[in-house]
């Protein structure tokens, strides 16, 4: 079985990948680039840092398609006359 696992990255991950293909100057910290590395994004070599095909194909991705998936579900808030939150109102996590 071959199986594909997508590592989800954050916002600031991808943007460092698009200015890393675009030639600008980032400031990686060791656990970002370790992390990025691992996920196969970019690779490290004695000539610096090298973003590989997968790291260049989502950082052509749009920023919307990458979000449009991780839309946060709507929560129903209680309020009273003047708009404000009603107290006492969170659900139980028992």
């Amino acid at each position: 079985m071959e199986g594909t696992v997508r590592l989800r990255l954050s916002d600031l991950e991808i943007e460092i990948l698009r200015k890393l293909v675009n030639g600008e100057a980032v400031s990686l910290s060791s656990q970002q680039r370790v992390r990025l590395e691992l996920a196969g994004m970019i690779r490290e070599g004695p000539n610096g840092v090298d973003v590989t095909l997968t790291g260049r194909n989502l950082a052509r991705e749009k920023a919307t398609q990458a979000n449009a998936t991780e839309a946060a579900p709507e929560v129903n808030v209680s309020r009273d006359r003047r708009g404000r939150r009603m107290p006492f109102q969170r659900k139980s996590i028992f």
